[in-house]
């Protein structure tokens, strides 16, 4: 989630990979990033200049989820072409719902769910490579297939897979706006948004959650979501009328720290 190490002249990454590339040992050099975007233009304000492709998380879910849109606008303007990974998010793209298949059968009778995610992709300025996992033959060959030609979503289909999304994310979080509120209000002093953050992720995520963890070993003991006393204090002035001590004992015993 951060890149103070690699930002130390101490550990001596970026001269090292530098000098590997003039010695001709790495053809092209770029990195991956899965923190925010104040992580990335940290990192970019660095090395910007030598860096030839960044990879991150990129799909019609995360666009908005994980701000992956203003991700992708920050390395349009460093001019440095996109890798992505996770673009049907682990799988969870390439079987929706019936209520959202029906949706996009009717905008595009010919495409199958998982090509929506890749269309979405073809949509975007400045990617270039697409990872994605593949568990059997028939998913490669529909997913080669998919690439035989390039069929970019319209504004009127852009929409609508994104309105998929956001009725996606509503279904499965917490409406939580980062407005602190109810920090200010909570006599633990807890990071309620952060934390609340964090259980969207991991609920979004299930079995294949590893942000939360992450970003969990980075706060304090007495700072964890099972330090909430369930006083309340936090819901009442919370605008999106959460039951934020509730969320946060869920979130704790889905870490397994109750």
């Amino acid at each position: 989630m951060n890149v103070d190490a690699y930002l130390d002249p101490q550990y001596g990454i970026y001269e090292y990979l530098t000098a590997q590339k003039k010695n001709g040992r790495i053809r092209h050099l770029g990195f991956s990033a899965h923190g925010d975007i104040d992580c990335m233009k940290k990192f970019l304000n660095a090395y910007g200049k030598d860096m030839e492709f960044c990879q991150i998380e990129l799909n019609y879910f995360d666009y908005k989820f994980q701000n992956a849109k203003g991700k992708v606008e920050l390395l349009n303007e460093w001019n440095i072409p996109i890798w992505v990974m996770e673009p049907v998010r682990g799988g969870q793209l390439a079987s929706l719902s019936d209520e959202f298949t029906a949706k996009l059968k009717e905008a595009r009778p010919d495409e199958k769910v998982p090509a929506w995610a890749f269309r979405f992709l073809q949509s975007i300025p400045n990617v270039v490579v697409t990872l994605s996992g593949m568990s059997d033959m028939q998913q490669l060959k529909d997913n080669i297939a998919t690439y035989e030609e390039k069929k970019p979503l319209n504004e009127k289909e852009m929409e609508l897979i994104l309105s998929v999304a956001d009725d996606m994310i509503a279904k499965t979080t917490v409406p939580c706006t980062g407005c602190h509120y109810c920090v200010s209000h909570c006599p633990k002093k807890l990071d309620i948004p952060f934390l609340l953050k964090l259980y969207n992720e991991a609920v979004v995520a299930g079995s294949g959650d590893f942000i939360a963890p992450m970003g969990l070993s980075s706060v304090e003991a007495d700072k964890q979501p099972e330090c909430c006393i369930g006083c309340h204090s936090c819901a009442k002035v919370c605008p999106q009328t959460i039951q934020i001590p509730e969320a946060l004992h869920r979130f704790a015993e889905r870490m397994g720290r109750v």
